[in-house]
């Protein structure tokens, strides 16, 4: 899967900060030796100019930055992070230990109210909003700074 597969209809409205990020490219084809500075200027003029991905795409195409981006593999997407992972681990702990002994008290002395649940409920609500806000918020943001080294690292070379 290319990592522009998502942008392929060439009728996209491009942005501002779509913009900037192509006119890096042409100021990197520029560094290279690709493109005179003149060129430069009337590509950059044109690219500010389109409205959409199509239009950006006609002064960038025949360049080997575009290229190696379009036809890049898409960074693997990042698994649970780690914290979480022990996070629920430790959580485990005392919710399985509380259940115990009350699993312990039921089968000795019979009927015994579920006392477990003071425990479970704020352990497995702060937990469940821990892992709610990793995967809202600090995921699409790591996977955002991942990528964007990723670049970085593909147009230094």
């Amino acid at each position: 899967m290319s990592g522009l597969e998502s942008y392929r209809d060439r009728s996209l409205r491009i942005g501002d900060a779509e913009r900037t990020a192509l006119s890096e490219l042409l100021r990197t084809s520029v560094d290279r030796g690709y493109l005179s500075l003149e060129e430069y200027e009337k590509r950059v003029g044109v690219l500010m100019e389109s409205k959409t991905l199509g239009e950006a795409e006609e002064v960038l195409d025949d360049l080997p930055p575009y290229q190696a981006l379009v036809n890049s593999e898409a960074v693997e997407p990042l698994g649970t992070a780690t914290w979480v992972k022990w996070l629920w681990f430790g959580v485990s702990i005392p919710i399985g230990i509380n259940l115990g002994v009350w699993l312990i008290l039921l089968a000795t002395i019979g009927p015994v109210y579920f006392w477990p649940v003071w425990v479970l409920v704020p352990l497995l609500v702060v937990a469940g909003a821990l892992t709610a806000a990793e995967r809202a918020i600090m995921r699409p943001a790591e996977e955002r700074r991942r990528q964007e080294r990723m670049r970085r690292k593909k147009y230094r070379r």
